[in-house]
């Protein structure tokens, strides 16, 4: 007979949640290695070509970083690292996009080597981190809308709406400076600035060549008043890569010694070097024209992301509805346990645990891996409790039939109940399906170029954001349907056999 999960469901979420700390506080976290040592081994991969030396990038900064229509990454960081890499012997560059909040979690978690973004050097950040030599003086400014005549100072803030991205220097100096602005956090550069042009935030507080570079290409913005601090930007580097960092420094002098520092400033930050772009109409085909290779290249990964999530949500789903509805209890207790400790917490939380936490355990995953296995993970924690309840709906007389026609309980589940099942569970599996396909943007967040994440870098470099977030939409609008218009085909198709 099906049997329901009953009783001491309290008991086994305890266990299971009970189970789970021990085994992490059982694990063995990397053996620690003298820093300086793997330091000169990891610099002597980087020069032989045996390894990549892995920059993490916000490329929605410009003139510092962003793309080309091609997707291509271009700015002022970008050749400089490229430059210093070649000055220091290091072979293999690749550059990986990822938000800027999520760059020091990185480095600590090695998933990357260098942090190239515009990043300003304070004390804070160099607990956790190291950084090279200053490579460009920075320092906050604030920006307001061109027809703003109230914001004269800093005081001027107080009760106003200012926006500031998430991770960044502009935030705690803010709070500290003017704690009676009201914040408004964005993820993206471009989301500071169009935030005040659309009168969503009265001020933006951000890197003075950002906001300058910003002005001369769009206009519609002003700076208020001079620099309000003087920090400087560096690259930013794990604590144990000393013999990377110097040899950073050595390339960094190298170049300001003969010049070719100051040609590169000049190329990026030197008068004229912000090409005005074209004034469009509301809305432009021409961005999404432009940028299609792009855009086919992230909605390609969404398909992909999105399949193989799929797969392992169902696998998931199904094991773990079969341990929910075991007679044997240990099982059952792990059942109850998967999908009270994943659907009882955030999606974003558990995929940032995989990818930032596992490693400091010993366990670093590629991000398509973790992305792929934090939503098939969390997607198939729902798909258990479909499966269930699509099991326990078939008629208990049914399986007791079956076994009284000699059929052994296996064999009656798989022939009499599961198909059955299968049948009841379609709808609300497409639903799930269709979640699935909306939360697999969230894995932009560690840094798998999909389609939510390209769109991003092509507004960093049109703000054309109405264009491209319309055309993004439409474009998982359809994926959606298409799920849906599957699974009622295949609903429609076994109908005859029941």
């Amino acid at each position: 007979m099906v049997r329901a999960p009953v009783g001491r469901r309290g008991a086994a979420v305890l266990a299971g949640l009970l189970s789970s700390f021990l085994l992490l506080a059982g694990a063995s976290p990397a053996a620690a290695a003298p820093q300086a040592d793997k330091g000169a081994q990891k610099l002597e991969r980087l020069r032989s070509g045996h390894a990549t030396l892995r920059v993490g990038t916000d490329a929605t900064f410009p003139p510092f970083e962003f793309t080309d229509a091609k997707g291509g990454r271009v700015g002022f960081d970008i050749e400089l690292v490229r430059a210093l890499a070649k000055r220091a012997g290091i072979k293999k560059v690749s550059f990986t996009q990822m938000p800027f909040g999520n760059i020091v979690p990185a480095l600590q978690a090695h998933q990357i080597d260098v942090g190239a973004s515009g990043i300003y050097i304070n004390k804070e950040r160099a607990k956790v981190i190291d950084f090279s030599d200053v490579y460009y003086p920075g320092g906050l400014a604030m920006f307001t809308a061109g027809k703003d005549h109230t914001i004269h100072s800093l005081d001027d803030l107080a009760g106003k709406r200012v926006a500031v991205q998430v991770g960044t220097k502009s935030v705690e100096w803010v709070k500290e400076n003017q704690p009676r602005a009201k914040l408004v956090t964005v993820q993206t550069n471009q989301q500071m600035f169009s935030s005040v042009k659309l009168g969503q935030a009265a001020a933006v507080v951000t890197g003075a060549p950002a906001g300058q570079y910003f002005i001369a290409q769009q206009g519609g913005l002003k700076q208020v008043g001079k620099r309000l601090t003087g920090e400087d930007y560096g690259y930013a580097f794990p604590k144990a890569d000393t013999a990377v960092t110097a040899a950073f420094d050595g390339a960094l002098k190298d170049m300001k010694s003969d010049g070719s520092y100051g040609k590169l400033t000049h190329k990026w930050f030197g008068a004229g070097s912000a090409a005005k772009v074209e004034k469009h109409a509301l809305l432009n085909p021409r961005t999404i024209i432009d940028s299609w290779g792009q855009i086919w290249h992230g909605l390609l990964v969404s398909i992909e992301v999105i399949l193989m999530s799929l797969c392992l949500s169902l696998l998931f789903g199904m094991t773990g509805g079969f341990a929910k509805l075991s007679r044997i209890a240990p099982l059952r207790w792990l059942g109850n346990a998967y999908v009270s400790v994943i659907r009882g917490t955030p999606f974003v939380v558990q995929l940032f645990l995989i990818y930032f936490g596992l490693p400091q355990l010993g366990l670093q995953l590629p991000p398509m891996v973790a992305g792929v296995l934090s939503l098939g993970l969390y997607s198939g924690s729902y798909v258990t409790e479909i499966f269930r309840g699509a099991v326990q709906s078939v008629d208990r007389g049914q399986i007791e039939a079956a076994r009284s026609c000699g059929m052994s309980h296996a064999s009656a589940m798989r022939h009499v109940v599961v198909p059955q099942a299968f049948l009841r569970m379609l709808p609300p599996l497409g639903n799930e399906f269709v979640s699935l396909t909306k939360n697999s943007t969230l894995v932009s967040f560690v840094t798998i170029g999909e389609l939510f994440l390209v769109g991003q870098t092509v507004i960093s470099r049109t703000f054309d954001a109405l264009t491209v977030y319309l055309f993004i939409g439409l474009l998982y609008y359809v994926l959606t349907n298409i799920i849906g218009f599957a699974t009622h085909a295949i609903e429609k198709k076994m109908a005859v056999y029941v």
